[in-house]
C-alpha cells in the first residue's frame, strides 16, 4: 500500500500523535479490545481522525470531580488536578496524563496516582481482580513515569451509582521494564522507522483497503499460498468442532428435557429457557411498503471475504 495515497485530516489532535499516553499502552501491546496496534498508528500519523468522545466517555469526563471528591471524602486524603503531562526522563515520547495526585497525608507517606474510572457492574464481574488488564497497564505506565510509589483506583459504576471501595496498585518493576522496552522499540520502529504495523484483525484490513478494485487479482506467492492452506484446515477442524458442539448441547437438551436449568450442588451449568423474540419483517415491509423501506433503509460498505 502507498502510504502517500493516505491523506490526513485536517482537524486531527497534534498534540496525541507525539507520544505514547497510558490508553495507548494496552493496545499497542496488543492487550486491547478496542484498538490495535495498526489503528493507534494510524491515528497518531494522521491518516485516522481521532476517536471522538462518545456519551460514556462524556459522562466519564464530566464525572471525574466527583470521583475524585467521594474518594476525598472516603480516605481522608486530598488530591490535586495536573494540567501539564508527566514526561520520562529517559524517552520524551513516553508520557502521562495522569487524572489527579493524591497528596502525601493521613498515613500516606508520598505523593501518589489517582485513576479515576466508571464501569458497569456487568463489566466489572468479568474483571480479574477488579481491573481490566488495559486500565492496570495504563496504571504501571503512569507510575514508571511518575515514579511515584502508589496508586489509588477509584471506580464508579453507572448503572447501580456505586461506588467501588478504592485499590491501591503498586509498580510492578518487572512489567514496567518490559512495557517500556516494548513501548520504546515500537516507537523508533513505526513512528520514527515510519514502518507500518502488520494488520491484526478485519478491522484493521478494512481502514487500510476499503474498497476493491473490480476485476483486480493478484496471483499468489508461496508464502501467501501456505497461509491459504492453514486457513482451510483451521477451517475444516472448525467445522468438525461445531458438528461436536451442536451434539453435546443437545444430548444436555435431552438431559434438561422441559426443566430449564441443569444444576450440579446448586450451580447452574447449562439452562435451556422458553423465550419470544419479536423481529420486523423487512421483506414484507419491501413488498408492501417499498417507500417506507426505502425512508428508513442504510447502506454501508464493506468487504466480503470469501476462501474458495
Amino acid at each position: 500500500m502507498n502510504l502517500q495515497e493516505l491523506k490526513p485530516p485536517a482537524d486531527f489532535s497534534i498534540q496525541r500523535r507525539s507520544y505514547i499516553g497510558g490508553s495507548d499502552c494496552a493496545a499497542i501491546l496488543q492487550e486491547s479490545q478496542y484498538s490495535t496496534p495498526l489503528q493507534i498508528w494510524m491515528r497518531k500519523k494522521g491518516i485516522l481522525p481521532p476517536i471522538k468522545d462518545n456519551p460514556i466517555m462524556d459522562f466519564g469526563h464530566y464525572f471525574e470531580p466527583q470521583l475524585a471528591a467521594h474518594f476525598e471524602q472516603v480516605t481522608g486524603l486530598k488530591t490535586r488536578q495536573v494540567n501539564q503531562p508527566f514526561t520520562s526522563e529517559k524517552h520524551s515520547f513516553l508520557k502521562a496524563n495522569i487524572d489527579r495526585q493524591v497528596l502525601a497525608g493521613k498515613g500516606l507517606d508520598s505523593t501518589a496516582v489517582l485513576e479515576l474510572k466508571t464501569s458497569t457492574s456487568q463489566r466489572y464481574k468479568t474483571l480479574e481482580g477488579g481491573i481490566d488488564r488495559a486500565w492496570y497497564m495504563q496504571i504501571q505506565h503512569y507510575l514508571g513515569i511518575t515514579f511515584y510509589k502508589k496508586c489509588f483506583l477509584q471506580v464508579y459504576l453507572r448503572d447501580t451509582c456505586e461506588f467501588l471501595e478504592p485499590q491501591i496498585i503498586e509498580p510492578d518493576y518487572e512489567l514496567i521494564e518490559d512495557m517500556t522496552a516494548k513501548l520504546v522499540d515500537w516507537w523508533q520502529t513505526y513512528m520514527e522507522g515510519d514502518q507500518r504495523p502488520e494488520p491484526i484483525n478485519g478491522d484493521d484490513a478494512l481502514y487500510l483497503y476499503p474498497e476493491s478494485t473490480p476485476e483486480k487479482v493478484v496471483e499468489i506467492t508461496p508464502a501467501g499460498y501456505a497461509l491459504y492452506q492453514e486457513l482451510t484446515e483451521i477451517r475444516d477442524r472448525k467445522v468438525d468442532l461445531i458438528k461436536q458442539e451442536e451434539y453435546l448441547k443437545t444430548k444436555l437438551k435431552d438431559k434438561l428435557g422441559k426443566a430449564e436449568r441443569l444444576v450440579c450442588g446448586g450451580k447452574t451449568l447449562v439452562s435451556w429457557k422458553s423465550q419470544s423474540t419479536t423481529r420486523l419483517d423487512s421483506k414484507a415491509i419491501r413488498r408492501e411498503k417499498p417507500e417506507l423501506f426505502k425512508q428508513y433503509s442504510k447502506t454501508t460498505k464493506t468487504r466480503r471475504f470469501l476462501c474458495h
